[in-house]
């Protein structure tokens, strides 16, 4: 992992993304990228705003992305960089992300003490593209390192494909131990086809299974988190519309307090 970008407003959940972005940076020796937009209001979006006004806008984002980028490089001793693109958050990353080499994006969203909204509205624009490697960080997650990864699988996909590099690269750079966790919704699952999938993919790297029986894949994914306490969350979405079928309605847009950990979204290329 040699860039890691992560994107910003300035806002709480934001900064706490960066900070979180910033000791990934720090532990895998990479270069962090500050990624901001700037908007400008809808009342001078819809009329000829002065050069003078977008001249000031962007001074003051510039001014800022360079302050954070001198705290940052000071606190954490690591490379930064920043990016600053006018209005769309998602369509500039689009761009950024295909013109430059980026191993990880990191996000941020908005959490309380007894639940959180796994995402926002640009962080799940960014969930559904599922173009570049995507990390959701809960705004009260400090990194406290990545030691245990929990990997929420699915039996069918990984009989398709069986490439997981970049799984196998993040468990290396922070020499974590792995759980494969499966939810059975029917209880007709072949376990004895699965795991040898499983160890033909990892091969010897030591990983432990977990299953839980639950007809519903995001209460399973809940239950898993909840018996098995883990740093991070990671899923493959294997077809369109995946993500949004497992964290869809009330249960799972505001998922409980117990499986706020951030979550790994690694596109399937």
């Amino acid at each position: 992992m040699k860039n890691i970008l992560v994107s910003t407003d300035f806002s709480g959940p934001a900064t706490n993304a960066v900070h979180y972005a910033a000791e990934l940076a720090r532990v895998t020796h990479a270069t962090l990228t500050l990624f901001s937009v700037y908007k400008l209001s809808i009342h001078a979006s819809n009329s000829l705003a002065s050069t003078d006004l977008i001249e000031h806008l962007v001074a003051e984002q510039q001014e800022k992305l360079t302050a954070l980028k001198v705290d940052l490089e000071a606190t954490y001793s690591i490379d930064v960089q920043w990016e600053l693109r006018r209005n769309e958050t998602i369509e500039n990353l689009k761009d950024y992300c295909g013109s430059h080499p980026v191993d990880l994006v990191v996000m941020g969203i908005q959490s309380n003490l007894t639940e959180y909204k796994l995402f926002g509205n640009t962080t799940t624009e960014a969930v559904q593209l599922m173009q570049f490697p995507l990390l959701v960080v809960p705004n009260d997650i400090q990194f406290t390192g990545i030691h245990k990864v929990i990997y929420a699988s699915d039996i069918s996909y990984l009989k398709e494909h069986c490439e997981m590099t970049y799984l196998k690269n993040l468990l290396d750079a922070f020499d974590a131990s792995l759980d494969i966790l499966h939810v059975q919704t029917d209880g007709r699952e072949d376990h004895e086809t699965f795991e040898r999938v499983i160890n033909e993919i990892f091969g010897d790297r030591e990983h432990q299974f977990r299953y839980v029986s639950n007809p519903r894949v995001d209460d399973g994914i809940a239950q898993g988190l909840e018996e098995n306490p883990s740093d991070l969350l990671v899923m493959i979405p294997h077809k369109r519309g995946f993500i949004e079928s497992i964290f869809k309605g009330s249960r799972t847009n505001q998922m409980t307090v117990r499986t706020r950990i951030p979550l790994l979204v690694i596109p399937m290329i």
